[in-house]
């Protein structure tokens, strides 16, 4: 998830891509989509994620330069990549709510949800207030950086969340009802 969030770039070429990030948090998810419903959905998320990130490696639906005109396209790639990076997200965190949960980690499903809601707003704003920031006065454009600084710091909580769940919940047990659906054929999805 750090590939997700962080970006350095030397003459245009990300050097953390997204794209690797999300490889390996769907590949990941796959295993964990056999124990948690949510991180199947997850999963599902993650994958297009790879392919709608493959741009931004090159920078090609960056911030325009001054000498380059808007393009709809690519704002609305943005928007398009914001609305499943948020609900990607908003199933991660649901799955380390019902992991926690079921692992009796109260203050872990606390830490899970708080984060989600957090990112959930400031994206959510965010993703609304994008296309009406094309004809806002300039001091509304202040709201979005200010939004996206809070998103960075929730992006920071995020991935210090899945650190943190990694360690207090360890290798996670199939879900009971869901272990006998695998068992006996009955689930599909895996």
């Amino acid at each position: 998830m750090t590939l997700t969030f962080l970006h350095f770039r030397i003459q245009s070429v990300d050097l953390l891509p997204d794209f690797i990030g999300f490889w390996m948090a769907a590949s990941a998810l796959g295993e964990l989509g056999k124990r948690e419903q949510a991180f199947r959905i997850a999963r599902g998320f993650a994958i297009p994620l790879i392919f709608l990130s493959l741009p931004n490696e090159i920078n090609l639906g960056g911030a325009p330069v001054t000498d380059q005109p808007f393009s709809f396209f690519w704002f609305s790639l943005g928007l398009v990549n914001s609305a499943l990076l948020l609900a990607f997200i908003y199933y991660l965190c649901t799955g380390i709510i019902s992991a926690a949960a079921r692992s009796s980690l109260p203050e872990l499903a606390q830490s899970a949800h708080i984060c989600r809601s957090v990112f959930l707003a400031v994206t959510g704003a965010t993703l609304i207030l994008s296309p009406l920031a094309l004809n806002m006065p300039e001091a509304w454009q202040y709201l979005l950086i200010a939004l996206g600084i809070i998103g960075f710091l929730s992006g920071i909580s995020i991935i210090l969340l899945l650190r943190r769940a990694g360690q207090l919940l360890g290798p996670l047990e199939p879900d009971p009802d869901l272990r006998e659906s695998i068992l006996s054929g009955e689930d599909k999805n895996t």
